[in-house]
């Protein structure tokens, strides 16, 4: 018997679908509700948060599309809504249209969901055979001191994961905040170190070499720049951890074996069936991040029952809230989640809740400033609005100060400075008027 590749499956797997809602009768979108919330963090790290990344990040977008056949899909996104377009030319269209479309990730959560609803069947059993009933997930969140980070290794190990990624930066030192984590980290916690494709072999082997020392470190992404192939290549036989890629030319780097993983970020299905499909072929394991909450985990959760190569933890984000919109919650079990086993998403809107989080009243950020402290001076002080668009850090000319260049190994340590009212602040906040200025380690 021949067999029929991903390629082949797509297509026909769309006529059989669409046949098949023909055949109940048509089914047609009528209305597209958003709703932007603004749910509260947990109040540990709720402040480190809105400094570093704004109230912006803190916001999500809920679609509810509505059908003539009074059923409703839902779909979310990370962020407000204008970031991701409008939905205007799905009015009309049946929800069978968009199978494995890569148009929006969002309106393929709904679109599956009402799929999944019309036809008495979970979400999954739409995208192929189910391979795993529980898939494993990792939580995520920003680079912070050593204690604070800590902190982070306790709260979602208490909640049941067993990996946490975060985004290096400039502005700690990662072996400070290794050794901190692993004093706080049950046994066989793992951090998932996600750098920023922006530095070379030369300076990060030593970086690594030194991390893989630590029982808690488990893998790193995007240590080199996307472009250098022949620094994965090298890297790769001197790493004895995982080495994973984003940003960079995925389906390449796959191909040509120059990683043991990749991230499929962010992506609409028709993206990440292909990385599915390239994944089977190079016997390369990938995961998804698709950021928001509880929606969204659903819908990464069916995908993950059926991509075979989906191994590596997925992503997401919905720990951070400390409430949701939805009625159903989605434990962490060891380190997994278990697949909804209901008609499509499985997950069901309070509205009550939806009403009550989209009075969204974003107040202005209180004066604070961002404070690094190198051992042995300098202390170096600016000014940043996190909610204004731009990098969750700016990259800091290091031509105008002193100071050792930008690095992740670097002593220093960067926290936020509030406003406490003395008078060392206001004339630090003056001198910051214009822009970054800096003191002796005495300060």
């Amino acid at each position: 018997m021949s067999q029929i590749s991903r390629r082949h499956f797509l297509p026909t797997a769309a006529v059989g679908l669409s046949s098949i809602a023909r055949a109940r009768g048509a089914m047609r979108i009528i209305d597209v509700e958003v709703h932007e919330i603004l749910p509260p963090y947990h109040d540990y790290n709720a402040k480190f948060l809105s400094r570093y990344h704004g109230r912006g990040v803190q916001i999500r977008t809920i679609y509810i599309v509505k059908t003539d056949a009074g059923l409703e899909g839902l779909g979310e996104v990370w962020g407000p809504g204008e970031r991701f377009g409008r939905f205007e030319h799905y009015i009309g269209s049946d929800p069978f249209d968009w199978v494995a479309s890569n148009d929006s990730l969002p309106m393929n959560m709904a679109m599956y969901d009402l799929m999944g609803k019309y036809l008495g069947i979970p979400a999954w059993k739409l995208l192929g055979p189910k391979v795993r009933d529980w898939a494993p997930v990792a939580a995520w969140t920003v680079s912070q001191p050593p204690d604070a980070l800590a902190a982070e290794v306790r709260s979602v190990a208490a909640r049941g994961y067993r990996w946490l990624k975060y985004h290096v930066d400039p502005f700690q030192n990662v072996l400070d905040q290794t050794e901190a984590m692993q004093k706080a980290a049950p046994p066989g916690f793992k951090i998932h170190y996600d750098f920023n494709a922006n530095s070379d072999l030369v300076v990060m082997l030593p970086i690594l070499t030194e991390l893989e020392k630590f029982p808690i470190a488990g893998r790193f992404e995007d240590p080199l720049r996307g472009t250098d192939r022949e620094g994965y290549r090298i890297l790769r036989g001197k790493c004895r951890l995982p080495l994973l890629v984003h940003h960079a030319a995925i389906e390449e780097y796959m191909i040509e074996h120059l990683v043991d993983g990749v991230m499929g970020g962010h992506s609409p299905l028709g993206l990440s069936m292909k990385y599915e499909a390239i994944a089977e072929a190079t016997s390369i394991p990938f995961f998804l991040q698709q950021c928001g909450g509880t929606i969204n985990q659903a819908f990464s959760l069916h995908e993950a029952a059926v991509f075979r190569m989906a191994t590596l933890p997925q992503v997401n984000l919905c720990h951070l809230w400390k409430d949701d919109v939805t009625v159903e919650s989605m434990p962490v079990v060891k380190g997994s989640v278990q697949v909804p086993n209901k008609p499509g998403l499985g997950i069901t809107i309070d509205r009550r809740k939806l009403e009550t989080y989209s009075k969204i009243h974003i107040s202005r950020q209180p004066r604070f400033l961002v404070r690094m402290r190198y051992h042995g001076g300098p202390y170096i002080y600016f000014r940043r609005d996190p909610d204004k668009p731009g990098p969750a850090m700016p990259n800091l000319d290091t031509g105008r100060f002193p100071g050792p260049v930008p690095g992740y190994a670097n002593a220093v340590i960067t926290d936020f400075w509030e406003d406490d009212g003395t008078s060392e602040f206001q004339r630090l906040w003056n001198l910051t008027e214009s822009g970054v200025t800096w003191t002796e380690a005495r300060s």
